[in-house]
């Protein structure tokens, strides 16, 4: 989905000149929510949220969506999103590419390990007594590195992963992944 130009009017100033209104927006941001939600949430009685909703939804921030039951939920529109969120998804993408670096790094480092050629090398001489040849495997600094960065990137995959999955069904993006 392209980014989201916002068309900067009077009206629109007037909109967000409302320091409610901005705090509707915030609190949107997270998640949906009904209006009652959000008249507790902010402190606020349900008319005044009602108002400020109407406003924000003339704007086009904000829309107003039935899920099959009595309530109504109030959600941020891709404008209301890019007033808030003007980079997008650009965070899933850093995290996500931070992620498979330190992963591919990691299993690279495993690999080298693992492949590394056993040589056998002489132990210095004892007092009095002579060498006996014993292998010397790979660096173990490899092993830690790869294990150590395998570790991070799962854990940078799995955090991004679980951001993105949360961000979706909040509303915040839609199902390409993809924010405005």
């Amino acid at each position: 989905m392209e980014p989201v130009d916002i068309v900067l009017t009077k009206g629109t100033f007037e909109v967000l000149a409302s320091g409610t209104r901005l705090d509707i927006l915030k609190t949107l941001h997270t998640r949906r929510m009904t209006i009652t939600e959000l008249a507790d949430g902010l402190g606020l009685a349900k008319s005044t949220v009602h108002h400020h909703l109407q406003k924000l939804a003339e704007a086009g921030f904000v829309a107003a969506g039935e899920d099959g039951h009595a309530w109504v939920y109030y959600a941020l529109t891709p404008e209301g999103q890019a007033l808030l969120q003007p980079h997008g998804g650009a965070w899933i993408r850093l995290l996500l590419a931070a992620g498979l670096a330190s992963l591919a790094g990691g299993v690279c480092a495993l690999a080298a390990f693992l492949t590394a050629p056993v040589r056998e090398v002489p132990v210095p001489p004892l007092a009095g007594g002579g060498g006996v040849p014993v292998p010397a495997g790979p660096p173990t600094e490899l092993l830690v590195a790869g294990i150590a960065l395998a570790v991070i990137g799962g854990a940078l995959m799995t955090y991004t992963y679980v951001r993105w999955r949360n961000t979706r069904a909040a509303g915040c993006l839609p199902a390409d992944g993809k924010s405005t």
